[in-house]
């Protein structure tokens, strides 16, 4: 099949999300990187019987590489940024291998309603780092901050593996900013990489500059760490191929018994 690189997957706000069938090994252990290309809308995401919303909600569930009891978890969400119509704060929580919170991080002015912007972090062994549109973030706010392990291993343990789910995440306890009331995505989300590596400025900005038709499975130029990507979802390149993986190690986020995502909700929107 020829590859889509003009098409995204449209979320309403509502129940739609993707995620795995099955549990897997992700592939990645103490280094690695996320890369998600999103466009926010300003869509309530909690409604009544009728459709109508009940109120705005706390925070944006958009990634979620999650186990079965915590360990060895990512979680990427939106918080909107108070008396700010277009402009939302991105938070990443961090769970080690002994299922401890180690950080919950917050990135200012990561999103952008009605715009594209390519949102990446990194792991380093003991820190998160992120980019906007391939430039590091500086504003950063860490409200929970670890004292144990901060080693996030890839789990081999029986009941241990992951899965991924893209476009809401599991509500939790009435909101706090270290325990969030996650609601559903709304927006659009384009294609997605995983790297068992860190990488660095220069790459990030070419993948930025290159948009979705950007191939993450070759080198070019600045960009060198093909070799560690161990996963690249495409989404919404073709309804029978939403969650396919094009990285070499392959992975696909195959719809799940309780995925709402299908075909219908490809939409041609891309940088």
């Amino acid at each position: 099949m020829s590859i889509l690189t003009n098409v995204s997957l449209q979320f309403d706000g509502k129940n739609e999300h993707l995620e795995n069938a099955f549990r897997q090994t992700m592939g990645i252990a103490n280094l690695w990187t996320i890369t998600i290309w999103i466009k926010p809308k300003e869509t309530p995401s909690v409604f009544d019987l009728s459709g109508q919303p009940l109120f705005k909600p706390d925070g944006k569930g958009l990634l979620h590489i999650k186990g079965l009891t915590h360990h060895n978890e990512v979680l990427i969400w939106g918080d909107r940024i108070k008396d700010s119509v277009n402009e939302e704060f991105i938070v990443v929580e961090n769970w080690n291998a002994d299922g401890s919170r180690v950080r919950v991080t917050r990135f200012n002015m990561a999103q952008k309603r009605q715009e594209w912007r390519l949102f990446s972090c990194a792991w380093n062994g003991s820190n998160l780092i992120a980019w906007d549109n391939g430039i590091r973030l500086t504003d950063v706010h860490e409200t929970v901050s670890g004292t144990g392990s901060f080693i996030m291993e890839d789990p081999t343990m029986s009941g241990r593996s992951r899965a991924l789910r893209l476009g809401v995440a599991y509500t939790g306890s009435p909101f706090t900013l270290e325990d969030p009331r996650l609601v559903s995505w709304s927006g659009l989300i384009g294609p997605i990489g995983v790297w068992n590596t860190v990488l660095g400025d220069l790459e990030l900005g070419a993948i930025a500059s290159g948009t979705f038709a950007y191939d993450l499975s070759s080198n070019s130029g600045t960009y060198t760490s093909s070799g560690s990507l161990t996963h690249w979802w495409r989404l919404g390149a073709d309804s029978a191929y939403i969650g396919k993986d094009y990285a070499p190690a392959g992975g696909n986020i195959n719809i799940g018994v309780d995925a709402t995502v299908t075909g219908t909700n490809i939409v041609v929107d891309s940088p």
